[in-house]
């Protein structure tokens, strides 16, 4: 009888139709490789970060589907929506970490209180070097995995979070 329990438990491992995919690529930033940015998927807790060269393996079940591509640098998140599951494993190719846009300790001083709430000053040794304005994007376009800059996109400053289509992406030259 246990004989027959263990086999059992055999074959229902063997009958599962589960194949594991993966999403690849490479992150950069400014045209350099850009280290420990988290990626996964916005309905699991589980996702990998970056390595020292920028490149990131991603494993997904291969029939998993309707789920958002999640790529998060410090407060800023990219989310590609729209992405074929279905096609096996997956190359999102190197791309181009969007940031904040950037701001002298001149200008910032020039902004309403308003508006300095929403910039966080970054420091190099101790030194104050300047502030990111996190309700907008330091370029009005993407480079994602393109030589064409992506203008279609929405962000939002509340969540700090810049969505894009897969369509997008993969359509590109």
């Amino acid at each position: 009888m246990k004989k027959l329990h263990y086999i059992l438990i055999i074959i229902s491992f063997g009958c599962t139709n589960t194949t594991f995919s993966q999403v690849s690529g490479k992150i950069l930033m400014d045209s350099m490789a850009l280290p420990g940015v988290t990626i996964k998927f916005k309905q699991s807790n589980e996702g990998v970060r970056s390595d020292f060269d920028g490149n990131f393996s991603l494993p997904f079940e291969s029939r998993a589907k309707n789920d958002v591509l999640v790529i998060s640098y410090i407060d800023l998140s990219l989310e590609i929506r729209n992405i074929d599951f279905n096609k096996g494993s997956i190359n999102i190719g190197s791309f181009e970490m969007p940031s904040f846009k950037y701001i002298s300790t001149e200008n910032y001083e020039k902004l309403s209180d308003v508006e300095k709430e929403n910039c966080h000053p970054t420091y190099c040794w101790g030194q104050l070097l300047g502030y990111y304005y996190t309700n907008k994007l330091e370029k009005e376009y993407l480079k994602l995995n393109c030589k064409e800059k992506i203008t279609e996109f929405e962000f939002n400053p509340n969540t700090k979070t810049i969505l894009v289509d897969w369509d997008l992406i993969k359509a590109c030259k």
